[in-house]
């Protein structure tokens, strides 16, 4: 398990720097943008895309 959890911290701190370097920002940067910006946006339309969902299937229930 702890190989599985190394493996993966590797992974994402290596594909962090990656976009760092493709895109001509820093580390920190690159971090910041990915947690402060990204990760919200994401979550904020997944939010919006469950209340869609939820107010489609109320439709096609109430067609019934």
């Amino acid at each position: 398990m702890k190989e599985l959890i190394n493996f993966i911290y590797v992974y994402c701190t290596d594909f962090t720097i990656f976009l760092a370097n493709y895109f001509g920002i820093t580390y920190e940067d690159s971090n910041a943008l990915i947690f402060c910006v990204v990760w919200p946006i994401f979550t904020i339309l997944l939010i919006a895309l469950l209340f869609l969902q939820l107010v489609f299937r109320r439709q096609i229930i109430s067609k019934r």
